[in-house]
């Protein structure tokens, strides 16, 4: 649906967030509208935790940027020190602040500001200012919770589905490929792969910015993109391997072997993803060792009875180099998969023996 789209997501909360803050303030007689309105502008993201975050941030960084201007200005006029040393003062020390902690880093907007232009009356102007900024951050939190709400931890786990679904499609296909002897396409020129690990990776940083559930679980849930993004970087050999010239021997002799083991490869990644997707699914153990072993007894068997000459032989080890670091990073995924918490286990005492290991809520 459109709605559910960020290109209509995001105006809409935007838009809102703006309304809502000038609308209360101009309702109340609150003063610096415009900087209520710039907070909210500024602090809507892609997704509640994401926006949850920047609006936290903002209000921290300028609370500090207000506590240090102030605090400078009126030691400036007491100590009768130019202004040029508040000024200096202040943005050095919001600027390491901000260098060492990057969530302050609005600080320097309202430290600059005070310091420059401390006006007839310092903290009345800053206390309007900090109000402002706080109503303009809430405001944008609002309206991400309220209109068209989308978790990040929610995005992160489908476009997590939808990568290794295409991850599970081009395991055959290469393995196809390579026994027509034709290269695979790169990974580039796929761009819906591409836009489903950007997006899974962005919602993972924004679901860490500021993590909604306990802080075990989303632990589980990074180390489980973690674990896809060693996956996909196991697809460079794939596409490497895929240049290699198989001779016809060789081809008839693992080829459909390796095609057998790339087919239950995907079917493991597609009920990964169902499990992914719904948590109610418990995701099936790795059944791909079975496969896996065949093709090595294949490759054993044909090394031993010198079914190749040297080259052959070469490219032989290479795909089974290949396919071992895939099969490896594919029984990481499964393993992390088995002990995400968000997946409900319908064993009773595996159960147990995971919450006695959670910490309390």
């Amino acid at each position: 649906m459109v709605a559910n789209r960020d290109g209509f997501r995001l105006p809409a909360q935007t838009v809102a967030a703006v309304l809502i803050a000038y609308g209360f303030m101009t309702w109340l007689h609150i003063p610096e509208v415009a900087w209520g309105t710039f907070s909210a502008l500024f602090v809507v993201r892609a997704s509640v935790e994401g926006t949850i975050s920047e609006a936290v941030a903002r209000i921290a960084g300028a609370m500090l940027g207000v506590a240090l201007g102030v605090g400078l200005v009126l030691l400036a006029q007491t100590a009768d020190l130019p202004a040029l040393w508040s000024i200096a003062v202040g943005v050095t020390t919001a600027a390491y602040l901000s260098l060492r902690h990057p969530t302050l880093s609005y600080s320097l907007v309202t430290v600059t500001i005070l310091t420059v232009t401390p006006g007839d009356n310092l903290l009345v102007g800053a206390y309007q200012k900090a109000v402002a900024i706080i109503i303009g951050s809430v405001a944008g939190m609002l309206s991400a919770v309220c209109l068209l709400p989308l978790s990040a931890r929610h995005s992160m786990r489908v476009n997590t589905a939808i990568s290794i679904e295409i991850y599970g499609e081009l395991l055959v296909e290469w393995a196809s490929e390579l026994n027509e002897g034709r290269a695979l396409s790169s990974s580039m020129d796929r761009p819906a792969l591409q836009r489903a690990r950007w997006r899974a990776s962005d919602m993972a940083s924004q679901s860490r910015a500021f993590p909604l559930r306990n802080a075990s679980w989303d632990v589980a849930a990074y180390r489980l993109h973690d674990r896809v993004d060693g996956l996909w970087r196991t697809v460079p050999l794939l596409e490497r391997a895929s240049g290699l010239a198989l001779t016809e021997n060789v081809r008839q002799r693992i080829g459909p072997t390796l095609y057998r083991v790339a087919v239950a490869a995907r079917q493991q990644l597609s009920d990964l993803a169902v499990a992914l997707r719904n948590k109610h699914v418990k995701p099936m153990p790795c059944r791909t060792a079975e496969p896996l072993s065949r093709f090595n007894n294949v490759l054993d068997r044909t090394s031993r009875e010198g079914s190749y000459d040297g080259a052959e032989r070469e490219t032989v080890e290479l795909i089974r180099w290949v396919w071992n670091e895939v099969s490896r990073e594919l029984d990481r995924l499964c393993a992390c998969m088995s002990e995400d918490p968000d997946i409900e286990d319908s064993d009773p005492e595996r159960q147990r023996r995971h919450a006695k290991g959670r910490p309390n809520a």
